[in-house]
């Protein structure tokens, strides 16, 4: 039996099946296309491809770097190289390993190839896993940050593997991370970006491993988020065993914000402190505690990583809204504008709707190509039309529909991916908004807000039981998050259509009692009280609904396009509605 040490690529497409599925024709058109652009570029790096099935692949190189360089090439190359709208882009994942591997003809067999397998698998959509073996061959010879992920385990692969991802997007200079106390080429001038340093150990040394694990996952959950710029994990490990002052760390590696924490031990418990810093200011942004059983250690690890990514994402975004209010706005650029429309996205007030609508419009008119303005411009339309704000809701979706169509490549913006989602979603188009959301949530899997808007896609598709699982993650991703009352009144949505009235109407009242000024909360305290037979409630809720939105109808509540798949609780809500007392026409 001949051996031998090979470089392995494995690709294949991120959900194919369902893009098939929307449009199999041309998908499958696209994927011939993309196979012979990855042949030619595995040929011109000395690879060969040995392997091919369904939408994946496998080649083999001579050497770690040809393969990593060929991955990175394909990538790119693929970016633009397909004809379909952008949000059915085919998205390959790419592992590659560097092992013994078994020769069979011309075939190729073993842990070898199983591993880059295995490391395609886990790589995001457009993304690139490399192994550690792959790694030790890199030093100096690629413009592209690693990012380590930690030691994972693989599936039918007895041993953790060290994995790496490729940053691809962001390149630098050959040899160093951070060139004469410059920030890494490749960052947007607009992003926000941090540093997770290395946690303080408050227990033995023999907990070392778990404080470096937890700063790893952090680092690997936040470094998904492309909202801002995270710096590498083995540059801020260059700090580790230090005292360092924050600012001068955010001068030595060009960053905003610096993260930092303490793990303590006692007994059986782990608790871990976390907090984020203004590297400027060295002022707190925000900080939290965990706490958890030791026996749970690694689940717990993946625990902490998420809530962190989640909560530390709007906190980051909150002070950036204060920077951009701080700015004259003579020398406001459209992020800036963007950054101040923010507050007024929520969904509370028409006025503060309307205002968030004309500074996305000033954003575009500074960069007509913003792509997230546009997108945040389709939600807001969107939402006036969902809540009732204006006597014309079918213009305004219309206008939500073009401003979609109007942000061109998206791709790459989980924010403004779900923005589009949302919007699609209350056009009516949930299988449309599914794509963009799932787009969002492979991107960013800790993005509280594409959890919950994936949690109203299923209360529009009738399916309460995972719209219920769904909310509940992005609530425990962002327990803080602006958007929570969105979120309770989703979670209330899913329990009423399940039966569980009573535990709707309470979380309902919690919403009207803690956040007065969302108005269309009283439309489903007023509906489920009248379905319980509490008519008093139900019709205080619609007496303080018609009060504060004088032209609802229940007609044009019913003509809502998101009800078109659930038309037997369209039934049950204007019923119930016409029994509070609302008016129909």
């Amino acid at each position: 039996m001949d051996r031998k040490l090979a470089a392995i690529l494995a690709a294949d497409v991120a959900g194919f099946s369902r893009l098939a599925a929307l449009d199999e024709e041309n998908t499958l058109r696209a994927l011939d296309l993309c196979r012979g652009r990855i042949a030619e570029l595995v040929d011109d790096h000395g690879g060969r491809i040995f392997g091919s099935a369904g939408d994946g692949l496998v080649a083999e190189f001579p050497s770690a770097v040809q393969a990593v360089r060929c991955a990175v090439e394909i990538q790119r190359g693929l970016l633009d190289a397909q004809e379909l709208p952008p949000e059915r882009h085919l998205q390959f994942r790419i592992g590659v390993n560097l092992g013994d591997i078994v020769v069979s003809g011309d075939d190729l067999l073993g842990d070898g190839v199983n591993i880059a397998a295995r490391l395609q698998e886990i790589a995001v959509p457009s993304g690139i896993c490399i192994s550690g073996a792959v790694r030790e061959h890199l030093d100096g010879k690629v413009p592209f940050a690693l990012t380590s992920l930690g030691e994972r385990n693989l599936k039918n692969i007895p041993r953790p593997i060290l994995v790496f991802r490729v940053d691809w997007q962001d390149e630098i200079a050959v040899g160093g991370g951070v060139l004469n106390g410059a920030p890494l080429a490749g960052r947007s001038k607009d992003q926000p970006s941090l540093v997770v340093m290395p946690f303080d150990n408050l227990s033995g040394p023999g907990d070392e491993y778990f404080v470096d694990g937890v700063v790893e996952e952090i680092t690997a959950a936040l470094s998904r988020v492309r909202d801002f710029f995270v710096i590498a994990r083995q540059s801020a490990f260059t700090y580790k065993g230090r005292f360092v002052d924050v600012r001068d760390v955010g001068r030595e590696l060009g960053v905003t914000y610096v993260v930092e924490g303490t793990v303590r031990r006692g007994g059986d418990r782990l608790r871990i402190s976390v907090q984020l810093v203004d590297a400027e200011t060295r002022t707190q942004s925000w900080s939290d505690r965990y706490e958890g059983a030791i026996e749970d250690i690694f689940e717990f690890q993946d625990r902490i990583a998420a809530q962190v990514a989640g909560a530390i994402h709007p906190a980051i975004r909150d002070a950036e809204i204060e920077l951009a209010k701080r700015k004259p706005p003579a020398s406001l650029r459209a992020y800036d504008f963007v950054m101040r429309a923010f507050p007024n996205l929520w969904g509370r007030r028409r006025d503060s709707n309307n205002q968030a609508i004309e500074l996305l419009r000033q954003a575009i008119l500074v960069d007509p190509g913003y792509g997230r303005a546009h997108a945040l411009l389709a939600w807001c339309h969107a939402s006036s039309a969902s809540y009732l704000w204006t006597d014309r809701p079918e213009q305004e979706l219309d206008q939500a529909r073009s401003a979609i169509e109007g942000a061109g490549s998206i791709s790459d913006d989980p924010t403004a991916l779900t923005a589009a989602g949302a919007a699609m979603s209350i056009c009516g188009d949930q299988d449309r908004a599914a794509t963009f959301i799932e787009k969002a949530l492979a991107l960013d899997p800790n993005n509280a807000w594409a959890w919950a808007r994936l949690g109203w896609i299923a209360i529009f598709t009738d399916d309460p039981a995972r719209a219920t699982e769904r909310f509940r993650r992005g609530m425990t991703l962002s327990p803080r998050d602006p958007l929570a009352f969105n979120m309770k009144l989703g979670m209330a949505f899913s329990m009423a259509m399940q039966g569980a009235l009573s535990e709707a109407i309470a979380i309902a009242q919690d919403v009207v009692n803690n956040y007065p000024d969302v108005t269309w909360s009283y439309r489903h305290l007023a509906a489920w009280s009248a379905m319980t037979g509490d008519m008093e409630t139900a019709r205080w809720a619609a007496q303080k609904l018609l009060a504060a939105e004088p032209g609802f109808t229940i007609e044009r509540y019913r003509a809502l396009p998101w009800f078109q798949r659930i038309p037997q609780w369209q039934h049950q809500m204007a019923e119930a509605l016409r029994q509070a007392g609302l008016p129909e026409r």
